[in-house]
């Protein structure tokens, strides 16, 4: 069993990682399309392309290679920890009801069967990871194949002389940004940010391996009975049964595995839930404290509920973050104004996204729009280019 607080934080280490890829591929990027716009229309320059391009390539796909070999290292480690958590947790749970159930260690099947379910995730991942690239137009396509063809139509918009030079370099920078790195789910057509599609990926992989070895457990020990954990900012499907007692069998008086939808996509243990479950013994299990939900409230005519103001205080973190990858993007290119520019904008959505958070009443959560090489120095070359 493991809190939803906990499950929240597990794939912030992998997910910073692809962040740190994203935003180091950006300014990458930026930085090459930058120099190769500054050579000249001529026949050493189709020479120098050619030979710059193929190198920037090689690089690129060196850069992402590395970073995702990385990523699965941690997700590894991540995996493991939160299986080996969550068993040792439902061990206390098992004992305070008056029963043993035996160390990981002298528990072989469960080994077993928490190596395949995690060689499953990290099969999944990596799938996902796969696709990673940019989006143009429409169609995604891998970061070396987005570079050549966004440098290609720079070059050509620079040689129909309709465009000056920052223009064209601001059009192509900003394609960088507007983009981010994303991933397609070829079932649904749909492309996701890379930080939503590895965050849901890993979050909805250790939810359901803890899940199986609650299960596991469970027909073990001969329990029956199962209690959900809460949160409060729970999707409201999800908030009719949070807390309350499961039958696996489908006892009377208690939720059975159908009414929490068990196994279903938008149901628990399905895609982003958060929510766990551990043994619940009549007469001897503790109820869960009430939750103290907040009250609805109103920000600028719009009225929140907790969840409401959840999924909105995420959307303002992604802006910030987009934001931030322009900056990073604008200032590898060399481009000052479009650079103080964002600075400003981003300014103005930091306090945005404070004052909202606090009317909210949710803590600012700042390490979901960290970004990579946007520390100090960054922010001050921010501010003196607004100056």
């Amino acid at each position: 069993m493991l809190t939803p607080e906990y499950l929240d934080k597990l794939p912030d280490h992998v997910v910073n990682t692809l962040l740190d890829l994203e935003d180091e591929i950006i300014a990458d990027i930026a930085r090459r399309i930058s120099e190769n716009l500054q050579l000249t229309e001529t026949a050493e320059y189709q020479i120098e392309m050619l030979y710059r391009m193929n190198y920037d390539i090689e690089q690129i796909e060196k850069k992402i290679a590395k970073a995702m070999n990385i990523s699965e290292e941690k997700l590894d480690e991540i995996l493991e920890k939160a299986a080996e958590t969550s068993y040792e947790n439902e061990r206390l749970i098992y004992k305070k009801g008056g029963k043993v159930l035996p160390p990981i260690d002298d528990n072989p099947r469960i080994i077993d069967f928490i190596e395949a379910a995690i060689k499953q995730t990290k099969g999944t991942f990596r799938n996902l990871t796969n696709t990673a690239g940019f989006v143009s137009g429409n169609q995604l396509m891998k970061a070396s194949e987005f570079y050549t063809n966004t440098l290609d139509f720079a070059v050509w918009e620079l040689g129909t002389g309709a465009f000056d030079y920052n223009t064209v370099l601001r059009k192509a920078v900003k394609a960088l940004g507007d983009s981010g790195i994303r991933i397609i789910d070829y079932k649904s057509g749909r492309k996701y940010h890379i930080e939503s599609a590895a965050r849901m990926t890993i979050l909805t992989g250790i939810s359901q391996i803890t899940g199986y070895i609650s299960e596991f457990n469970a027909d073990m020990m001969g329990q029956d009975l199962m209690q959900i954990t809460a949160h409060f900012d729970a999707r409201p499907s999800h908030r009719e049964w949070q807390g309350q007692v499961v039958s696996r069998s489908g006892r009377k008086g208690y939720l059975s595995l159908e009414d929490i939808g068990y196994g279903e996509p938008d149901g628990f243990k399905g895609v982003n839930c958060r929510h766990d479950w551990y043994p619940y013994f009549e007469g001897i299990s503790p109820p869960l404290p009430e939750i103290d939900y907040p009250k609805p409230f109103t920000y600028k005519g719009k009225t929140y509920d907790a969840y409401q103001a959840s999924q909105r205080q995420r959307y303002m973190e992604r802006q910030i973050r987009k934001t931030k990858r322009d900056i990073i993007a604008f200032e590898a290119a060399g481009l000052e104004d479009e650079l103080a520019a964002a600075a400003i904008k981003l300014k103005r959505q930091r306090e945005e996204y404070e004052k909202f958070s606090k009317a909210a009443g949710l803590r600012a959560k700042h390490e979901r729009h960290y970004t990579y090489n946007y520390g100090r120095s960054m922010s001050m070359k921010a501010v003196w280019a607004r100056k």
